[in-house]
């Protein structure tokens, strides 16, 4: 017995959704505000400095985030002892 909520669609049936698809070369582009954006962004991606950024060491990079969770959190904890 079919579940309510679905409904089935048999193969012959003429008037079936059609189903989606992947695009293939000959479709026509869908101008959109997306692909607006989209095309905008590429001037981003395409450029590239020509001197190279130097970062900061990942020992620093991973460092410093974790040694001042830690000290927000002992303030915290520090705080909700000094209130008890």
């Amino acid at each position: 017995m079919p579940l309510r909520k679905f409904h089935y669609f048999s193969e012959d049936d003429e008037h079936a959704r059609p189903l989606p698809r992947l695009a293939v070369d000959h479709d026509l582009s869908v101008a959109s505000p997306v692909h607006g954006m989209q095309q905008n962004l590429w001037a981003f991606a395409e450029y590239s400095p020509e001197t190279p950024t130097t970062l900061y060491p990942g020992w620093l990079r991973l460092t410093l985030p974790l040694a001042a969770s830690g000290g927000l959190w002992a303030a915290i904890f520090w705080s909700l002892g000094y209130l008890r």
